[in-house]
């Protein structure tokens, strides 16, 4: 591992006047967030990229159940400088190391009158972006608090082009569409279902011009809930967080000291650099698993859930979770550069997804499962198991069955059907992942809401899910389709990692799509779904399809030669909603990956971040009459090297996979 390198300036500042700016700049001084007290001692902040002020002054503060709103009448009572420069190790994501550089101001704030509440506001500059967090620091008069709504304010300058996903209810897994809207019809727009849901969620992918885009999200959330924004008058935002289940004017409950999530924006002069950037995994504490470089292996699992028996003869007697189907799995993992079998909802006893009351012993599997076996055998493969719950059962029986789970030497579980983010929620997360991590365990989260950087603190962590994946081509007709899957890497997946699910083999055209619970299909060329893997982030990559349909395609040799993580990641072109071209490197082998909506598309980019090496490339496209033939893929085996360039055909919905290894 590489030698952590840290180096503090702290800069005592003294500021007596209370409209003095603060400004806080980044390293390269291309961003600048600034504060300020209006006349009415109201704190402020406003956020310039290069000559762009995107965020007008916008309002900060926060709202006490007991002693009202903390937004007014304050004073500066001291400001405090300090820049960060470290560098840490990342287990599973778009790069094996991470730079966390910036310059962060904390303003120090005082009511001017009784009863003399006291408020810090942290604000960070990076290079690719900026963050803001409250701070309650220990205090005469408030010792323990209750806050029921977040003062924060997003007073964007212009009727800016957002792709947003909105919901009507605190309650729900983040899986939907990102729409298209502006900024003044957020709340209204015509033809839009959704458009008159207030709740925003987060992230939002924003477009100022086509030299601006940026990303609003928030990171490290501890002892807090998560949180949305709604729409104010004019082009301004403000936040909402998730209220508690039973006292809906109560959000959050703490004790001093305390500090809130980071508010952040990632800011970039093209799309792609949204995508690049690490910074909200940067926002979030240092990692607690100090072993975690011996046991914590991202990679690829198999799935029965999604395919179930498709290309498995009668004669075999497949039933989806028996001990004689699951090892067949594990064979065909092992067989395969495969790293995982996930044995999903059902070993344990059928759940109905529409109840929230089932009960059962999640230590006790069917009566066709024999759990142990199939481990004992997985283990002398070579493949690691990993286990499905439901969030409450879990809940009921953690640490009995987690210990029962380390006995067996089960090696992650599948938390699913949490479909909330209020603060209790949120701590069962950083719960579970310490029960896994105590016990060797990696942990991904379903039915998730959006990644906070979490998996920094506990790499444990390999993927959420808190997306609309393939999964959904089993129950809703229509989705996901291409355009809903190339907006997803600039939207969803800048968030962190998530678990779509891809790798379908049963390709159709949008006019051909039937959603079917048995045996699903998938809108899209294979090519596009051979392209996912690359182009979307996750430590487990679990690939949906059926091992008998895998068997038959010699493209199947991509999915085998994927690893589980990368070294760097380049997105060479993209737009948003329209098309994406990613390259991902990992050792000495470079991987591209290109999807397109549902128009056709005509690409050609060049390959100078090969450097000074030739690679032997394999590329796997669409056949020239992939719009009305999406099952068929062509392969080309090329030399190349950073002088060429490369010119390529996408179907509708199509795509590309290349993969390239240094000779």
């Amino acid at each position: 591992m590489k030698k952590i390198l840290t180096f503090l300036l702290i800069i005592i500042l003294n500021f007596t006047i209370h409209s003095d700016e603060i400004k806080t700049i980044s390293p390269d001084g291309n961003i600048e967030v600034s504060f300020r007290l209006s006349s009415n001692g109201e704190p402020e902040y406003r956020i310039r990229y290069y000559n762009d002020i995107f965020l007008n002054w916008s309002k900060l503060g926060l709202n006490f159940v007991e002693s009202g709103k903390l937004t007014s009448g304050m004073q500066i009572v001291d400001v405090t400088a300090q820049t960060i420069d470290e560098t840490f190790r990342i287990y599973s994501g778009k790069s094996k190391y991470s730079r966390n550089h910036c310059r962060e101001t904390k303003v120090s704030l005082i009511e001017k009158s009784s009863p003399k509440r006291k408020l810090d506001i942290y604000f960070r500059a990076y290079d690719d972006g900026v963050a803001f967090r409250y701070g309650i620091p220990v205090q005469e008069n408030l010792s323990s608090f209750m806050i029921s709504t977040e003062e924060s304010y997003y007073n964007f300058a212009g009727d800016y082009k957002c792709w947003a996903m909105k919901k009507d209810r605190f309650r729900h897994s983040y899986e939907g569409e990102y729409r298209e809207y502006n900024l003044s019809n957020i709340n209204n727009k015509p033809g839009d279902s959704t458009s008159y849901f207030p709740y925003i969620t987060l992230p939002l992918t924003m477009k100022m011009n086509d030299g601006l885009y940026v990303s609003v999200s928030e990171a490290n959330i501890t002892n807090y809930p998560g949180m949305h924004l709604i729409k104010q008058d004019g082009y301004t935002l403000k936040s909402k967080l998730a209220p508690d289940t039973l006292k809906k004017n109560i959000s959050v409950r703490g004790n001093t000291p305390s500090v809130s999530p980071w508010r952040l924006f990632i800011i970039g002069s093209r799309p792609g650099t949204l995508i690049e950037s690490n910074l909200i995994m940067n926002l979030n504490d240092p990692n607690k698993i100090p072993d975690a470089e011996s046991w914590i292996k991202p990679g690829k699992s198999t799935w029965s859930w999604w395919a179930e028996d498709r290309g498995f003869d009668p004669s075999f007697g497949y039933q989806i979770l028996s001990t004689k189907t699951v090892k067949y799995y594990i064979d065909f993992a092992a067989a395969n550069n495969f790293q995982y079998v996930t044995l999903d909802g059902g070993w344990y006893g059928w759940f109905d997804a529409t109840k929230d009351d089932a009960v059962h012993d999640i230590t006790k599997s069917l009566p066709e499962l024999d759990l142990p076996e199939v481990t004992r055998y997985a283990e002398s493969k070579g493949i690691g198991i990993i286990l499905w719950v439901v969030w409450y059962e879990l809940e009921r029986q953690m640490k009995e069955a987690m210990d029962y789970y380390q006995s067996l030497g089960i090696k992650g579980i599948k938390v699913d059907f949490m479909d909330r983010d209020d603060q209790y929620m949120t701590d069962f997360y950083r719960r579970t992942a310490e029960e896994c991590a105590a016990r060797k365990m990696i942990v991904t989260y379903h039915g998730a809401y959006k990644p906070d950087g979490l998996s920094r603190t506990y790499p444990n962590i390999l993927t959420y899910e808190g997306v609309l994946g393939n999964e959904n081509a089993r129950w809703i007709t229509g989705f996901p389709h291409p355009k809903h899957n190339v907006t997803l890497a600039f939207t969803r997946m800048i968030a962190g990692p998530m678990d779509y699910t891809p790798g379908s083999f049963t390709n159709t055209t949008e006019e051909n799509y039937v959603g079917q619970w048995r045996h699903p299909m998938t809108k899209g060329t294979r090519s596009q779904q051979l392209a996912m893997p690359i182009v979307y982030e996750t430590g487990i990559q679990s690939l949906c399809e059926s091992p008998k349909i895998y068997e038959q395609f010699p493209e199947f040799e991509l999915y085998r030669r994927l690893p589980g993580t990368w070294d760097s990641t380049i997105v060479i072109a993209g737009e948003i909603g329209g098309y994406i071209i990613i390259a991902r490197k990992f050792e000495d082998s470079w991987f591209i990956g290109g999807m397109t909506n549902s128009e056709s598309r005509n690409v050609s980019f060049g390959l100078k971040f090969l450097g000074g090496s030739r690679y032997d490339a394999v590329i796997y496209s669409d056949a020239s009459d992939g719009d009305t033939n999406p099952g068929k893929v062509i392969s080309t085996n090329l030399n190349v090297g950073s002088g060429n360039k490369l010119a390529l055909k996408m179907a509708k919905g199509g795509g590309f996979a290349i993969m390239m290894k240094r000779k």
